[in-house]
């Protein structure tokens, strides 16, 4: 996608909240051949009726102008769920006139009433350019907010549903924010490995926002994500108690011996620590593996790596 930040990567729908970035759904995207229900009401709304299945009904979620529909609002009233996202006005089902809206001055507003479903708004509002706001859950109530141009700061009438939207949006964002901090994914040439670290990123910042959020009483200094980390660590280091490659402590009248490997080869150990490749630049693999000390060893290595540590 090249007009994001980050151009290239896999592609996953997220429900998050608002305030933490905690990711409470998510979908990998995988065109015709992913678990989303198709319809004829377009991809938007497959994503979202998706991913909010499982919600409880009296949330309210926020999402921008490639989910949002007349037809969405909808139905996620029906099931209980309160929604606001921006708008396109070529939307259908969205009256004529309202594309024709134009605000003279910065703070005004407009609001539409759906005659068929009166919780349905579309509210309109004049920023620097007029936003369309589309929500099944809103009332037409008015707020102010704070506008700073360089050392003058001025407050501005907004619709508090716009308001609401600027300040709940944003959690997907947040909880990618949060995941690229300490992002432990390395170039790889497979596609899967990808999605293995987004999954263990995705994790450990999960498991961090629950520390923070239900640590009472909260300690007299609070754990950074990366003390968080460091500690994470070592308790599982601690719990697997990890020991040498090849342990010592090996069972008597037992000897090394090779055994095939289920499935794929694997990378030789002693030839990743003399950094050995092959003639076409690529890392020596082996089918073989020792049966007492469970590391994978080609069959030029397997003699002189025991000799090496025994």
């Amino acid at each position: 996608m090249p007009n994001k930040p980050v151009k290239r990567g896999i592609k996953v729908w997220a429900l998050c909240t608002s305030f933490f970035g905690y990711v409470y759904n998510f979908e990998p995207y995988c065109g015709k051949r992913d678990k989303l229900p198709r319809n004829d009401n377009g991809l938007g709304y497959s994503v979202v009726t998706f991913l909010t299945k499982n919600l409880s009904k009296g949330h309210h979620i926020y999402i921008d102008r490639f989910y949002t529909s007349v037809v969405l609002m909808k139905d996620l009233l029906n099931s209980g769920i309160y929604a606001s996202g921006t708008v396109n006005t070529n939307r259908k089902y969205l009256p004529t006139n309202i594309k024709n809206v134009k605000l003279a001055d910065n703070g005004s507003s407009k609001c539409f009433q759906c005659i068929e479903e009166p919780n349905l708004t579309c509210t309109v509002w004049k920023d620097k350019k007029e936003i369309f706001l589309l929500s099944n859950g809103a009332k037409n109530e008015i707020t102010t907010v704070k506008r700073r141009i360089g050392e003058n700061v001025s407050y501005v009438t907004c619709p508090k549903v716009i308001a609401d939207y600027n300040k709940y949006m944003g959690g997907v964002d947040l909880a990618d924010q949060y995941r690229k901090y300490y992002d432990i994914s390395r170039k790889s040439r497979k596609w899967w490995i990808y999605m293995f670290w987004y999954l263990l990123d995705t994790t450990v910042n999960n498991a961090y926002i629950i520390y923070s959020t239900t640590n009472f009483p909260s300690e007299k200094k609070s754990k950074t994500p990366l003390d968080f980390r460091m500690s994470l660590i070592e308790a599982i280091l601690k719990e697997k108690r990890i020991v040498e490659t090849c342990p010592q402590t090996i069972v008597k009248n037992k000897s090394h011996k090779r055994i095939k490997i289920d499935g794929r080869k694997k990378r030789c150990i002693r030839c990743i620590s003399l950094k050995r490749k092959t003639i076409s630049n690529r890392a020596i693999e082996s089918s073989w593996t020792c049966e007492i000390c469970q590391v994978c060893l080609c069959v030029n290595c397997f003699g002189p790596y025991h000799n090496e540590h025994h």
